[in-house]
Formats: structure tokens, C-alpha cells, sequence
């Protein structure tokens, strides 16, 4: 059966937990005597720019979740006629009960922005401070309400995931961004575990090692046990590791490609280490 991918849905969770990062800086302009102009259409376009990025997320988040419901559909029908269970009407009527994101609405208040974008940098001598706040007074309830209306859509809890929109803003200014902050959550994720694992009894680890010296220990310790992490750590490349320490010790952002090794390696070996649990390697 086709089931509706999570990465779609991390990654809009991603944008709009980024777009109210956004709307809290636009609040905060809001806040001032004197707005700054400046930062107001700066901040509008990068809300722009999610906006984009969210419509072509949800539209494939909706046609993954109709899909979805066909073959859940398709599998009910054929449990049926196989006689090897009966369906009730609830568990059919839930099938045809999927998250909608208005594709519509977030097109709308894209071009609801680029209209004040417009307008803000081609007559902004002529525009008063009362105007800009009029604008935004509009502009900040509409964004408001569509994140609120994406979260619920996709199943998002509020307060799941870190508030990185602010982060995110800032970043940029030292030539790191979104693909550090990213790739920093999944390698030091990596290194808190692997932490966890060498205070484990008869790992002999000293305590002044490299990251990747406790790895490797841990690793040993996993050789005659039933896990296949000693051949996945054979198979793994130099250039994680340089991309690991150049991230984590030197800002450094990774390209898409570079963001794929650390997300993809990081997962194997993390899946991995999950079958592990306490005392597993005291023996």
C-alpha cells in the first residue's frame, strides 16, 4: 500500500515553523515608532520565497494523500471480497476524510505580497508609515491563518519542532543558513548518541578522543554482536567525515548533494544504533 510520505510533510512543517519566524519579525516592525522599510520588504520577500516553496510542497503533499487513500481503498475492497475481514462503514468513510491545503489560498496571499512588494519599492517616497502599517495590519492575520490552516491540514503540533525561523533569518549574514541548520540537528544527533553508547560498561573510551575515535570504538565493541554496523561503517566515505567536521566546526553549508551524504548516512547508522538498548554492549 502507498503510504503518504513523511519527508514531504517534515519539510512543509520546516517552511511554515520558518514563515512564522517571519511573522514574528513583521510583528516586531509593527512594534516600532519608526518602521524600517527596508526590513519590512526584505522580510515580505523571504515570506514570498516560502510561499512558493509551500505551494509546491502541499500540491504534492495532496496528491500523495489522494493516492494514498485510493490504494487504502483498493486494499479494503479486496479484504472484502476475500472474505478475510469485514469493513465498517466508519473505516470506509475514513479514507475519503484527507488533510486539504488550499493550494488557492497560499497562491493568493503570494500575490497579495508581491503586490505590496511592488508597491513598497516602486512608490515607497510617497507612501506614509500609517500606509506600511495598514498594509501589514491586512498582510500578518492572512499569513497567520494560513500557517495555522497548513499545520492542522498535515497534522502539526504546535510547539513539536524548534521556532528556526528567527535562526534562519539570521544565518545567512555569517554564510550559513537553512542546509546548516539541518545538517547541525542530524550530526549532532549522531554524536548525542553515540555519546550515550560510550558510557556504556567495558567501552574503554578515553575521555579526551575525537568524535570519531569513540565512533570507531563503538563500533569495535558492535563486531561480534548482531548488528550490521561494522560493515555499513566500512562502506562509509572520507568525505562524511570532512563534511562533518567542516559543519560542525566551521559553519560551513553543505550543497543539496552534501546535505543528502550527511542526511543519508546519518540515518543508516542511526537505524542501526536503535536496536541497541541499555547494557546491550556490557557483555
Amino acid at each position: 500500500m502507498k503510504i503518504l510520505s513523511d519527508t514531504v510533510k517534515e519539510e512543509i512543517i520546516y517552511r511554515i515553523e520558518n514563515l512564522e519566524g517571519l511573522l514574528e519579525e513583521l510583528r516586531y516592525e509593527l512594534s516600532r515608532e519608526k518602521l524600517d522599510r527596508n526590513k519590512i520588504q526584505d522580510v515580505l520577500f523571504k515570506c514570498k520565497e516560502l510561499l512558493d516553496s509551500l505551494k509546491t510542497l502541499c500540491k504534492r503533499y495532496s496528491d500523495e494523500t489522494q493516492l494514498t487513500s485510493f490504494f487504502r481503498f483498493l486494499d479494503l475492497a479486496q479484504r472484502a471480497q476475500s472474505q478475510r475481514g469485514t469493513v465498517s462503514a466508519e473505516e470506509l468513510f475514513s479514507i475519503f476524510i484527507t488533510p486539504k491545503i488550499s493550494v488557492g489560498d497560499i497562491e493568493n496571499l503570494s500575490s497579495y505580497i508581491i503586490t505590496l512588494l511592488t508597491l513598497f519599492t516602486h512608490a515607497s517616497e510617497k507612501l506614509s508609515d500609517e500606509y506600511y502599517r495598514e498594509k501589514l495590519y491586512v498582510v500578518v492575520p492572512k499569513i497567520k491563518e494560513l500557517v495555522e490552516s497548513i499545520a492542522v491540514s498535515v497534522g502539526a503540533t504546535p510547539g513539536t519542532l524548534p521556532k528556526l525561523g528567527k535562526l534562519a533569518s539570521l544565518t545567512p549574514a555569517w554564510d550559513f543558513g537553512e542546509n546548516w541548520i539541518v545538517a547541525i540537528a542530524y550530526l549532532q544527533a549522531l554524536e548525542v548518541v553515540i555519546n550515550k553508547l560510550v558510557k556504556e560498561p567495558n567501552v574503554e573510551v578515553p575521555k579526551e578522543t575525537r568524535f570519531k575515535d569513540r565512533f570507531k570504538a563503538i563500533i569495535e565493541k558492535l563486531r561480534d554482536k548482531a548488528v550490521e554496523l561494522a560493515e555499513l561503517e566500512e562502506r562509509l566515505p572520507q568525505v562524511f567525515w570532512d563534511l562533518r567536521h567542516k559543519v560542525v566546526h566551521e559553519g560551513y553549508e553543505p550543497n543539496k548533494d552534501e546535505l543528502n551524504t550527511i542526511i543519508s548516512w546519518t540515518l543508516q547508522i542511526l537505524e542501526k544504533l536503535k536496536t541497541l538498548k541499555t547494557g546491550s554492549l556490557s557483555n
